[in-house]
């Protein structure tokens, strides 16, 4: 059987698929409460009499066609964003463009009879959330232990999901607008890092002297962290956000507690991991200039995406089939992150791009506005390359358990609070 089957195949269910991306996109939820989403899926799976595995990091489905090796793993993200309107949740990431892919994907495979038996496996995930948000109630899922993180795919990886997976396909919507697809784009790696100055209240006006101002130790951090940036190169990508959550309560008391958060993003992971120490540095030695205690709490974000380069090959040859090569925006180095990363510091991944969006993401006005490309062309691109992965597969890296302990490591190591009393 030739690929052109599987073009085929989506073809002929156009109105189908396009039904699915408008019903999907209308369904908006939080990360791990996509409840009303897994249930559209699975409800989709049973008429189709397609077997799956549903609940897996409390809202994520796996389907698993065919048999034997090699094994691909495609991962669609399920999540949305909150927002001030469209009852509070809306689709500006394009995530339901990934689920209406996944399940394109399935139907198409399906009709098709592939993958073959004892000809390799394809599983797709549908992967509850990536958005790096609520954190309120998923630390309330983490202490019920529904959870062990805040990210869909960093529980599925620490549960053993991806254990005998050989490599990872996926695809995301790109804000271009005069190209069709984009292909080796970089995502930048992040942790979030929080620090509680602690100081002495007083009066502000007749004993000054006698209070520690705890503001001032997040004011004089902030300006050591915006000097930090001149110690990496500007290829590093080393980006820093310090915000004051909190300050005090009155112009009349010195501030005797203030929190400072920040997000520290970087290109790549040795940047990322010297950053975090110094700005762990920097925000202590602050506080003790001013004689204050601090107390830090760092949370593990996502690891940069480099995306595998003999995959993006097959993934370009199944872009020309439907585009030249002008159409096709190349090695995009990007400030965002995704948990994609994370797989992709375990396993050969890449994660194409395509356009096909109206407004902004992460905004209310997201809209999607070449569905032709967002749903049928980009499927095609995906369902030529999985055909192409089959034939010619790739294989788990030798190093796989090791990196997979160093990474669950890492993620503990960087799970924690460090306090800093004044002596």
């Amino acid at each position: 059987m030739k690929k052109e089957s599987l073009f085929a195949a989506i073809d002929q269910r156009q109105a189908e698929i396009l039904s699915w991306g408008n019903a999907f996109f209308d369904c908006a939820e939080l990360g791990f409460q996509e409840v009303k989403t897994a249930a559209a899926i699975t409800a989709l799976l049973d008429q189709w009499n397609i077997p799956y595995e549903s609940g897996i990091a409390m809202t994520g489905i796996r389907v698993t066609l065919g048999s034997g090796s090699p094994h691909i793993a495609f991962v669609s993200d399920m999540d949305a964003l909150p927002c001030k309107s469209k009852n509070g949740t809306v689709h500006s990431c394009g995530h339901s463009i990934q689920t209406t892919l996944a399940l394109t994907l399935i139907r198409a495979l399906a009709d098709c009879g592939l993958p073959k038996k004892n000809s390799g496996r394809i599983s797709f995930f549908f992967t509850p959330a990536e958005e790096f948000i609520d954190f309120t109630f998923r630390d309330q899922c983490i202490a019920e232990g529904k959870i062990r993180y805040r990210s869909g795919k960093q529980n599925l990886i620490a549960e053993g999901y991806f254990d005998d997976v050989d490599c990872v396909l996926s695809a995301h919507a790109n804000g271009e607008t005069e190209y069709l697809f984009d292909i080796n784009s970089t995502l930048a790696g992040f942790l979030a890092k929080k620090a509680v100055f602690l100081g002495t209240a007083s009066h502000s006006g007749a004993a000054p002297h006698l209070g520690r101002n705890a503001l001032h130790g997040a004011v004089l951090a902030q300006n050591a962290l915006a000097f930090l940036k001149d110690r990496f190169p500007a290829s590093a990508g080393l980006q820093l956000h310090p915000v004051i959550t909190e300050g005090g309560g009155t112009v009349n008391i010195i501030p005797d507690r203030t929190v400072m958060e920040t997000y520290i993003r970087a290109n790549d992971n040795a940047t990322l991991f010297a950053a975090e120490e110094q700005v762990e540095q920097c925000i202590h030695h602050c506080a003790a200039a001013l004689g204050l205690g601090c107390e830090t709490e760092t949370t593990p974000g996502y690891l940069p995406l480099r995306q595998s380069a003999e995959m993006n090959e097959m993934v370009l040859e199944n872009m020309l089939l439907f585009c030249e090569e002008d159409q096709i925006l190349r090695n995009v180095v990007s400030g965002a992150s995704g948990d994609i990363g994370d797989l992709g510091f375990l396993l050969p991944a890449v994660q194409m791009g395509f356009s096909g969006i109206k407004g902004q993401f992460h905004n209310d006005n997201f809209t999607i506005a070449d569905k032709e490309n967002c749903y049928i062309r980009t499927a095609k691109v995906l369902a030529g390359t999985l055909f192409d992965l089959l034939q010619k597969p790739m294989h788990q890296p030798a190093d796989f358990a090791a990196k997979k302990e160093k990474y669950l490591k890492q993620l503990e190591k960087r799970q924690n609070l460090e306090i800093f009393t004044e002596s």
